[in-house]
């Protein structure tokens, strides 16, 4: 990860949460494996921005992004894909029309 800037003001330390620790890239790769897709919230360091949101379903695609794409301080939030997206909690479905208003009853999906 690359350092952009930073704050002296945001208390710089060894302490805080890394998205890099060992075990918080094993649980990302577990889940990968084992589950399937992520998705990942990236809130810029001092950015002043809405966040930018990725889905990753593989472990190496999503390393790249953390070397390439993040900067420090970037505050990094991860979810399993399947968990949060699953049919009892979607929020909308249906099929896409043609110009004449109809939507197929079968299809394969």
């Amino acid at each position: 990860m690359r350092t952009r800037f930073r704050s002296e003001d945001d208390d710089w330390n060894a302490d805080g949460r890394k998205i890099t620790d060992p075990e918080t890239l094993e649980a990302v790769r577990n889940v990968l494996e084992e589950e399937g897709p992520i998705i990942v919230e990236q809130w810029l360091y001092r950015g002043s921005s809405s966040p930018n949101r990725f889905i990753f379903e593989d472990y190496d695609d999503f390393l790249e992004y953390l070397n390439s794409t993040t900067s420090a301080g970037d505050d990094i939030h991860i979810w399993s894909f399947w968990t949060v997206c699953a049919k009892a909690t979607r929020l909308a479905s249906g099929k896409c029309p043609d110009e004449n208003g109809l939507v197929p009853r079968r299809g394969a999906y």
